[in-house]
């Protein structure tokens, strides 16, 4: 195991969950930590994270106890002495559903009179005072964060349930786009391809965006390149577009038999697709061949593929963790933890990371274990999880 020296954390804290005050300092418990801030200016003091000792950055509650800040998760209740969070384990919280009024646009989830200012907190709308906005601007578009793409020299994020974002001079830049939910992304000399749930987009300037109708649905969930071809799946399709020369598509339905595609990735000669209902498929010479659990692999629920080093595949499997496969399909190597649940894997450094819903395998101190995308630029290993994204610059064994 090996312990993470992140040099930067990126958490959103539009999700507010709560409101304590005290001595002129307002206390936000949000989706992406702790927020301190002065009163009554509403100034941001300082931003309490995974990395000041929170044993997860999606806050729900913060108290004042005695002049002491308590902070509780979901599964942990956490204690602010000398600057730094100390966690013990807790019971889960009691949900308790109130009517939930909106303010400028946004559901309220909290109130607190503070004695001539009224401080509110909103689920996705961020923290107010009165009609002004206290949040700080600039934040990342998500904590749940599922691609991850270096392109015109910038890093673009694709989130769950935020869009898309770029990182532009140290801070982030929400897009206006005709999609929400983003599940990969492939940067092409044409332009950065987008994969969402409201169909394949691309866009040539990075602030128009161009549905590819031609796929007809709307559900893409995975992208690969292979030469001057882009492939996409939707769970009952794949797609072949060429992205040099002459504009052409091909498209597969139901492949092998699959409604249920989700992941594509090319290996050599040979496109392999990772499906819930069939196992790994692999496309040689215009064939598909199943590969399943009635042929060695663990499970035949697969959510993952990705090219492995001197030829053939790694598959990730729903929760029987990883295997590697050869170019003829057979099993030649498991990840670590054959009971780890799946989640992306991702080619680095003639070595494949595997991210699962326990954590990134031989990594720890995550800010969320669940770990959806990596990617590898010239400041270091990037790390999306669903509670925000780290940039990881070394390490050191624990």
């Amino acid at each position: 195991m090996i312990a993470l020296l992140a040099a930067a954390l990126f958490t959103s804290t539009l999700q507010v969950e709560g409101l304590a005050a005290a001595g002129g300092t307002l206390w936000a418990a949000t989706g992406g930590g702790v927020e301190q801030h002065a009163l009554p200016s509403g100034a941001r003091i300082r931003l309490y994270t995974t990395e000041d000792g929170l044993s997860s950055d999606d806050v729900r509650e913060v108290r004042i106890e005695d002049g002491v800040v308590h902070a509780r998760m979901q599964a942990a209740d956490c204690v602010l002495r000398e600057g730094r969070f100390q966690c013990v384990p807790a019971g889960p919280i009691a949900l308790s559903p109130l009517p939930a009024p909106l303010w400028h646009g946004a559901r309220e989830t909290a109130r607190l009179d503070l004695g001539g200012q009224v401080a509110v907190a909103t689920a996705g709308g961020g923290l107010w005072l009165g009609d002004r906005r206290i949040t700080p601007p600039g934040q990342i578009c998500s904590n749940h964060l599922e691609a991850l793409a270096e392109w015109q020299g910038k890093l673009w994020a694709g989130a769950f349930d935020g869009g898309l974002c770029v990182r532009e001079g140290g801070k982030w830049r929400t897009l206006r786009a005709p999609f929400r939910m983003v599940n990969d992304l492939r940067p092409t000399p044409q332009g950065l391809w987008v994969a969402s749930a409201e169909g394949l987009f691309i866009t040539r300037d990075g602030r128009r965006f161009r549905r590819e109708r031609r796929v007809r649905e709307r559900g893409v969930n995975r992208l690969a390149i292979r030469g001057k071809w882009l492939y996409a799946t939707s769970p009952v399709a794949l797609y072949a577009i060429r992205i040099g020369g002459r504009d052409r598509m091909r498209r597969w339905l139901r492949p092998a038999g699959s409604t249920a595609l989700q992941a594509v990735a090319a290996s050599g000669a040979d496109l392999w697709l990772a499906s819930e209902d069939r196992g790994m498929i692999r496309l040689r010479r215009g064939r598909f061949e199943l590969f399943d659990r009635a042929s060695g692999l663990p499970s035949s629920w697969m959510v993952d593929v990705a090219p492995a080093p001197g030829g053939g595949v790694w598959a990730a499997t729903l929760r029987n963790g990883a295997v590697r496969l050869g170019r003829d399909g057979r099993v030649r190597e498991r990840s670590r933890d054959p009971d780890s649940w799946g989640l992306r894997l991702y080619p680095d450094r003639g070595a494949v990371l595997f991210g699962t819903q326990q954590g990134l395998d031989g990594f720890s101190r995550l800010p969320d274990p669940r770990v959806h995308a990596m990617l590898r630029t010239a400041e270091g290993l990037w790390i999306g999880t669903e509670g925000g994204l780290v940039l990881v610059v070394g390490s050191a064994p624990l």
